[in-house]
């Protein structure tokens, strides 16, 4: 029976791993069930704040699906047709755009009988201009599998879309191979266009002039019992980084290669990385050979340099998370009863891992060799897997009929820690842009954000110092103002007030002033004076902080 691959695309060291964003650029790869009659295309986007317009743009036709979620957590399902699908090898409009005005995860989904592969679609400002192709041979893979291969079969190589993920035109250039074997190939993109071209199992690099999204992909990778899994995969950009790598690897996803993509000369070693021990590789290479032991000692693997790690085994290629690219909080959408979760976490804090708000109660498995473990979720509903005090790893996971595990990255929502659960946004002082009265600036920060600042405490004083320290000096409105009838001081949310910092012979007298402000000038210490409510100045405004809830709630989108 055929099966689905579940895979996504994890950042190289120096690039964020949150997927979080306004603005996004995919497409749907030819589906392996394309034979079967009920096969799914869809875009499963989760709104992280309340009161979120999303809006969906089908390039090829100019179909424009909106919708708005009132909750945060809510989940928007789009359902695509199979003629989404790009199959051909030129140029085509079959991108999708997805654009929101508050930041929002995307999930592109592709499966058939109730099987789904998933992959994370990274936002815009998470793509870059070069990356490299990997040297991924299909007659090596399928031998490394130990399938029996007959000497006239001609098999199907691995496929690159590049999709333009800017509203104009851009140049991609395409070289392959190495000294005197190097072709180049340039194509010209125009806005949001993607060409989708056959690699030649050698290893290349794109460098475009303004940003795309490259996925590599596969519509029927072999697996077992003659059967295939669809492969989507989308790759790193190419960063230069001298910082050492370590790569946990997660056996249970059956490894057969470990195929690292760079584009220059580095060291790898088992567990943490020793020079001494380490051995000296060119560029891209399948590593596993060099560590005949591997699977039954460390399963740590360690570079000098940033490098992406590709875990290669039958109908699976899944890009390998370093530890440097550990998150604070993960989102987790499963999609069936044999979906899950395999969590990666330091051994010494196992007991800290928490699935919503509730500690996360499993079997925690020793990775040999290494200080970390992992542990396998069963499927519940959408939830975040999150440590308040340690970074951790997180794949998706999805469970074949024959017991085969495959997965991909799940959503980083952020790779901070927090102690309260998915920090969304922190607590932040924001000042604003125009002049205006008091009254106006009460009700601007409490539009735009949560409120006009209360400094009712010295931390609250100092934080707000933090954020301001940069600007340019200006007097700005607070929260503070007298009341018409005592004249006695009060901030704007009834909080009594218990801390001031006032500038020397200040307040004034009621009638020079009922309302504050802060001197925005570190010559002057950022102290308050009183002032006259109708005189302008700038607001500074105040945002707590945003914890990811998630509402139980799916809404489908609407044309």
């Amino acid at each position: 029976m055929l099966a689905v691959l579940l895979t996504a695309l994890m950042f190289s060291q120096g690039l964020s791993m949150d997927s979080r964003g306004t603005s996004f650029i995919t497409a749907f790869p030819e589906n392996v069930a394309f034979y079967f009659q009920k096969t799914y295309n869809l875009l499963k986007i989760t709104t992280l704040h309340p009161n979120t317009a999303v809006s969906v743009i089908e390039m090829a036709s100019g179909n424009i699906t909106n919708s708005a979620a009132g909750n945060n957590g809510t989940i928007l399902t789009l359902n695509f047709s199979k003629d989404a699908e790009e199959y051909q090898f030129a140029f085509s409009n079959k991108s999708i755009r997805i654009t929101s005005d508050k930041n929002i995860t995307v999930l592109s989904m592709s499966g058939w009988e109730g099987r789904f592969q998933s992959r994370v679609v990274q936002p815009d400002q998470n793509l870059r201009t070069v990356y490299q192709i990997p040297a991924l041979n299909y007659t090596k893979i399928a031998a490394s599998f130990n399938l029996s291969v007959a000497s006239n079969v001609t098999f199907l190589n691995f496929r690159l879309m590049i999709i333009n993920a800017v509203d104009g035109d851009n140049s991609v250039t395409i070289k392959y191979g190495d000294g005197s074997g190097q072709s180049q190939d340039t194509i010209a993109l125009g806005p949001f266009e993607l060409f989708q071209m056959q690699i030649n199992g050698s290893e290349g690099e794109i460098t475009a002039t303004d940003e795309v999204a490259v996925i590599l992909t596969h519509p029927c990778l072999d697996t077992v019992n003659c059967s295939c899994n669809m492969v989507v995969n989308q790759l790193k950009p190419q960063v230069s980084d001298r910082k050492v790598a370590r790569f946990p690897v997660p056996s249970i996803f059956g490894v057969k290669q470990l195929f690292v993509t760079t584009n220059q000369a580095f060291k790898v070693c088992q567990g943490v990385f020793n020079d001494a021990n380490s051995i000296q590789v060119q560029k891209s290479v399948d590593i596993l050979p060099l560590f005949p032991n591997f699977l039954s000692s460390a399963l740590l693997i360690s570079t000098n340099i940033g490098v992406s790690l590709r875990l290669i085994s039958p109908g699976l290629i899944l890009d390998l998370m370093p530890t440097s690219m550990f998150s604070g909080c993960f989102l987790v959408d499963f999609n069936s009863s044999r979906s899950g979760a395999l969590v990666i976490a330091n051994t010494s804090s196992t007991t800290g891992v928490k699935m919503n708000d509730q500690p996360l109660n499993v079997i925690w498995y020793p990775l040999n060799g290494t200080e970390y473990s992992w542990a396998l979720v069963e499927a519940q509903v959408i939830g975040t897997i999150w440590h308040p005090n340690t970074k951790i790893g997180v794949y998706m996971t999805q469970r074949l009929d024959s017991n085969i595990i495959y997965g991909s990255q799940a959503v980083a929502l952020n790779m901070d820690l927090d102690q309260n659960g998915c920090l969304l946004t922190p607590e932040i002082f924001v000042l604003g842009q125009d002049s205006m009265n008091w009254s106006m600036s009460l009700q601007y920060c409490s539009d735009k954000y949560d409120q006009l600042a209360t400094l009712n405490a010295k931390s609250a004083q100092d934080k707000m110092v933090l954020n301001m320290s940069l600007i340019q000096p200006t007097l700005g409105w607070i929260g503070l103002r007298r009341s018409l009838f005592t004249t006695e001081w009060y901030w704007s949310n009834n909080v009594n007030v218990n801390f001031t910092f006032w500038e020397l012979g200040q307040p004034d007298k009621p009638e020079k002033g009922l309302c504050a402000s802060v001197a925005l000038d570190p010559s002057k210490k950022f102290t308050w004076q009183s002032a006259r409510c109708c005189s302008e100045n700038k607001p500074v405004c105040y945002s707590g902080q945003k914890y990811f809830i998630y509402s139980r709630t799916t809404k489908q989108m609407l044309s």
